[in-house]
This record gives C-alpha cells, structure tokens and sequence, in this order.
C-alpha cells in the first residue's frame, strides 16, 4: 500500500511540475535534450567507426 502512494505522490508532483514549465523552460529543457541526444548520437557511431578501424587493422 505504501508504494502505490508514493508512486501516486510523485507521479503528481510530476504532473503539477510539467504543468508549470514557462515555454522559455520547455525551449531550454528542449535544448539540452537535444544536445544529450547529440552527444549520444556522435559517441555511439564514433565507437562503431573505431571498432572498425580496429578490425581493418587486423586483417592486413
């Protein structure tokens, strides 16, 4: 019982904290989303490309 109303309680604080973003905070909130996502995108295919730089190492 405990944990359905503490779920309860943070799943409204949520709610109410999203409701109150200004549109300046959703831009910026935004933003940084975009340049998490960013950084992951360029991490994940700058290790695919060393993996195969590697592997074209070890074939010659």
């Amino acid at each position: 019982m405990h944990d359905k109303t503490s779920a309860v309680s943070y799943g409204a604080s949520a709610v109410t904290t999203i409701a109150g973003l200004t549109i300046n905070e959703w831009v910026a909130l935004g933003g940084f989303l975009i340049g998490v996502a960013t950084f992951a995108v360029n991490w994940w295919y700058k290790h695919a490309q060393t993996k195969i730089l590697q592997n074209q190492g070890k074939q010659d």
